[in-house]
């Protein structure tokens, strides 16, 4: 690819992406709000965006906040309003790229211990992040492209280095509170970040692959595994546990949900797997021990 374009590029994940990219020697185009950046003025989108191999949404506000009245409207705004601005400026573009990448979230599913949800389950979560995703996914595929592919990325934890959900997880962990969370047995599904960035390159080169495709391991693992693991490779023996009511009084503290940590979330990337796809970290001891290496 000679030119890829990443909205919401500087945080944890489009960072990554475009060292990357750049590794291969991929223009990269960042849009943002910060200086130094190409804006999301229209015009500057419709110049980033005309003649790129790639278009890559990650822009929205974190989820990681207390889902008070105000935050609700400016997560749901955030994804709904930049996907809009991004698919107005494709339908400008002379030539517009190949495909465009639109993150999205594993909220749409419902919880599960037992049962791993793919791109094909039907019976799909309610309440607030579910409708998020739901609105967000509606917006994206709402625009008729002619010549341009629509993934929607459904993602939930990415593990890497210096950011996302890992930082704090690490923090507790070698002050010895890195025991499981509540019960421990809510799923967690995760990807390596390096595995989002094959992912995406894998997407590119799949050239029938559309729609909604999750961005998880194939081995997603409970609470209690994940953080037993995260131990193991810090090198710490004792990890005392959280009950619920510790976990909900923290995330109080933190300005957090602790519905963020204590739902369920087991996905299996189906689609992915189907198409060939082979992960470079699916299992977590691997993945823990590149990352903290």
């Amino acid at each position: 690819m000679k030119k890829v374009v990443i909205a919401g590029g500087t945080g944890f994940i489009g960072s990554y992406l475009a060292n990357r990219f750049r590794e291969l020697g991929t223009a990269v185009v960042l849009i943002s709000h910060q200086p130094g950046h190409m804006s999301w003025h229209p015009a500057d989108l419709e110049n980033a965006c005309d003649g790129a191999d790639l278009v890559i949404n990650l822009a929205g506000k974190t989820i990681n906040c207390r889902h008070n009245e105000i935050n609700r409207q400016a997560i749901l705004k955030s994804r709904v309003d930049t996907t809009m601005w991004i698919g107005n400026a494709l339908l400008a573009c002379h030539k517009p790229p190949k495909l465009w990448i639109n993150a999205s979230a594993s909220a749409i599913y419902r919880p599960s211990v037992d049962q791993p949800m793919t791109e094909f389950e039907t019976d799909l979560a309610t309440g607030f992040l579910a409708e998020v995703v739901s609105k967000w996914e509606s917006v994206f595929f709402g625009f008729n492209l002619q010549g341009t592919r629509q993934v929607a990325l459904r993602t939930s934890v990415v593990l890497g280095e210096n950011g996302g959900a890992l930082s704090r997880l690490i923090w507790l962990s070698r002050f010895g509170l890195g025991g499981k969370l509540a019960d421990g047995t809510q799923m967690m599904s995760w990807i390596h970040v390096e595995d989002y960035f094959r992912i995406v390159l894998f997407l590119s080169e799949s050239l029938y692959l559309r729609g909604a495709v999750n961005c998880t391991t194939p081995c997603p693992v409970s609470n209690q595994e994940f953080m037993l693991a995260l131990r193991k490779a810090l090198h710490v023996p004792i990890g005392i546990p959280a009950p619920k009511w510790a976990v909900s009084l923290g995330a109080s503290i933190l300005g957090t949900e602790p519905e963020l940590i204590l739902n369920s979330s087991y996905l299996l990337p189906q689609r992915l797997l189907d198409a060939g796809y082979h992960f470079a970290f699916p299992e977590i001891d691997k993945a823990l021990t590149d990352i903290l290496k």
